[in-house]
């Protein structure tokens, strides 16, 4: 079967709904390494929280900000739907965006806002949010299919 493109309203409901994807960076050595991670996509880039400002992703992409970003749900014919996202990626460490991307992030994992805000805290209170970076990611290329 010859997979079939999707709209971009199909796109968008992946990118908005879906609450996990795969990030490939590349090695120093040019090595693929693939992790899963939650993501938000809105104004029309991908936004990361890397819980680590000196995770191995991190520093993949601090040496080379080319990345991927996939997203694949279904399991049988007709209900496959894929995304694949090239761009480039930009780690941001000021603490005003950082805030405001982990209360954008954290509403889509969380029951509320206010548990998205009251998670905040914490993370500000104990520290914890000052070792993490926001990583986005500029689309260069979306592939999508249906199968």
């Amino acid at each position: 079967m010859v997979g079939i493109p999707l709209s971009e309203e199909k796109i968008r409901e992946l990118l908005t709904n879906e609450k996990t994807c795969w990030l490939a960076t590349v090695t120093p050595k040019g090595k693929p390494h693939l992790i899963p991670i939650h993501f938000r996509f809105f104004n029309g880039r991908v936004h990361i929280i890397s819980v680590s400002n000196k995770s191995r992703t991190i520093k993949n992409i601090e040496n080379n900000p080319n990345v991927c970003f996939g997203i694949n749900t279904g399991y049988r014919g007709g209900e496959i739907r894929s995304v694949l996202i090239r761009g480039k990626a930009e780690i941001i460490d000021k603490i005003g965006v950082l805030k405001k991307a982990h209360l954008r992030i954290l509403t889509k994992y969380l029951s509320s806002k206010k548990e998205a805000q009251e998670f905040l805290q914490r993370l500000i209170a104990s520290g914890t949010i000052e070792k993490r970076v926001l990583v986005v990611v500029s689309p260069e290329r979306i592939i999508s299919w249906q199968l």
